[in-house]
């Protein structure tokens, strides 16, 4: 009876490592990674996507000895490299998931919050249906399809074992930064005219002091939100959609800058 040959150490080592990275970046990825999808999809996607490309990385481990402790390293290297990778498409709908929270605030529904399964903590309702949009547009648009082709090619714009270069967290901070303007620009629509809603109601409240604005104002500030947050939606989901295609060349970029390229 013929056995099938005994791996070698090196493809043992270079198949693991290539399962690390995997796991880690499908693990915290939107959508794919979302608590709600069955576990079993989450590790037979795994194992598919690992068996796919093992045999694009075999080989090209370099020769070093494989200590304990240097074997530990490489480890925590390929968990943090696919979390990274997974990170940047999490401040995206981090920014969504904030916008989402300063129109439900602006608008007066800051107390009407709903379970998120995803984060296990409440969320606004605005902000709830905007992260469900994004969730359908992220897959719209084929995101996912870019994050796994970007995971692929990340085993070439950074090896394994490959040493960090300190440009690839410039990277990282200007993403984060993007947060940030990403929320205003979503909610700017909310926030202009919960401003000239304010100060009219302030206006209103000095030139007929009988009314009583505190009243007033609840369901006017959620209706005229509410109307505003529907018709600015196009701008909502065009905006949303050209951030999700442009995965496919920040995490290239991201890659090539941690390399130190």
């Amino acid at each position: 009876m013929l056995l099938p040959p005994v791996p070698a150490e090196a493809d043992i080592v270079a198949g693991l490592l290539v399962l690390l990275r995997v796991s880690s970046m499908v693990l915290f990825l939107p959508v794919l990674g979302h608590q709600l999808v069955p576990t079993q999809a989450k590790i037979g996607m795994i194992s598919i996507l690992t068996l796919l490309m093992f045999p694009m990385v075999r080989g090209t481990l370099p020769e070093m000895d494989m200590s304990p402790l240097l074997l530990g390293l490489m480890a925590g290297q390929e968990l943090l490299i696919g979390g990274m990778i997974a990170l940047l498409a999490q401040l995206m709908f981090g920014a969504i998931q904030m916008a989402g929270q300063v129109m439900s605030y602006q608008m007066g529904m800051a107390i009407a919050n709903v379970f998120d399964p995803s984060t296990s903590a409440q969320i606004a309702i605005v902000g709830q249906i905007a992260v469900v949009l994004a969730m359908l547009l992220w897959l719209a648009v084929g995101a996912h399809h870019a994050m796994i082709l970007s995971l692929a090619d990340s085993f070439t714009l950074f090896p394994m074992g490959h040493a960090w270069s300190i440009h690839g967290w410039d990277t990282l901070n200007a993403a984060a930064a993007n947060l940030f303007s990403l929320s205003i620009r979503l909610s700017a629509p909310i926030l202009l005219l919960m401003m000239l809603t304010y100060a009219a109601l302030g206006l209103l409240s000095r030139a007929v002091p009988q009314i009583q604005i505190f009243f007033v104002s609840f369901p006017l500030t959620i209706s005229l939100g509410l109307i505003v947050f529907a018709l600015s939606l196009p701008a909502f989901i065009s905006l949303i959609g050209d951030n999700f295609k442009t995965f496919a060349t920040q995490i290239p970029l991201f890659l090539h800058a941690l390399a130190g390229g």
